[in-house]
């Protein structure tokens, strides 16, 4: 009887222990920003584009922010993130975490392993230095996180041979990246007059959070992926 009992309260112990490491994030679509740096109408045109995504291929691409990681590793916590939210499909595993914690100043990148062949570590480490990272530098937050964003769901859509769709003004990369643009020089033209008779804005639509059916019921993340600081 004294046995049992004490099997009980160890029991006990260990799923309060697990309940306290538990991450809790407020989710608004794939976004959950909790270190509120990002505007009503960025997190909009985030969702739009991965809720694009997710229907041409089931990829779930969580965009997370903190304050604070309270002393954990970085990617750990990106890694609990994609486990416990079940991201990307359940047969592909093809979920993202992009993780950023303001206060630490540290990001984290980490592929489903779905993911980690056809997009590879090697993009990931390229969107990080030339797309994120330089805005990051400059406390521009939102730039960052929006252009980040952006790459990781064309990186995806590519490996999946579909393409994503732009929503927004998806920033150009920083000037600070000392790395242009991947555009052909044939393209400028199309692009000064798309920005010159559309107001340089992207297409636009409106999330309905409601319409939105939750991430796929993946979370098959095997530790691949980067991290950076600044």
């Amino acid at each position: 009887m004294l046995k049992k009992c004490w099997l009980f309260i160890v029991s006990l112990l260990l799923l309060g222990s697990l309940g306290a490491n538990a991450i809790e994030l407020n989710f608004t679509g794939f976004v959950a920003d909790e270190a509120k740096v990002l505007s009503n109408q960025s997190v909009n045109d985030i969702n739009m584009m991965l809720w694009d995504l997710q229907k041409k291929t089931g990829a779930d691409i969580a965009v997370v922010t903190l304050p604070s990681l309270n002393g954990q590793n970085v990617n750990d916590v990106a890694i609990q993130i994609g486990r416990e939210y079940k991201l990307g499909d359940k047969v592909k595993n093809n979920g993202v975490v992009f993780l950023t914690s303001t206060g630490d100043r540290l990001m984290s990148i980490q592929l489903g392993a779905g993911l980690e062949q056809s997009v590879g570590v090697r993009k990931i480490e390229e969107i990080r230095d030339y797309d994120i990272l330089p805005y990051y530098r400059e406390g521009q937050y939102e730039k960052g996180i929006f252009r980040g964003a952006y790459m990781l769901a064309r990186a995806v859509a590519v490996s999946e041979n579909v393409k994503v769709t732009r929503y927004g003004n998806v920033p150009a990369r920083s000037a600070s990246s000392g790395k242009k643009e991947d555009i052909p020089f044939w393209a400028w033209p199309f692009i000064f007059i798309c920005a010159l008779f559309g107001g340089g804005r992207g297409r636009r639509g409106h999330f309905n959070a409601g319409s939105f059916g939750g991430f796929g019921g993946g979370g098959g993340f095997g530790g691949s992926g980067c991290s950076g600081s600044w």
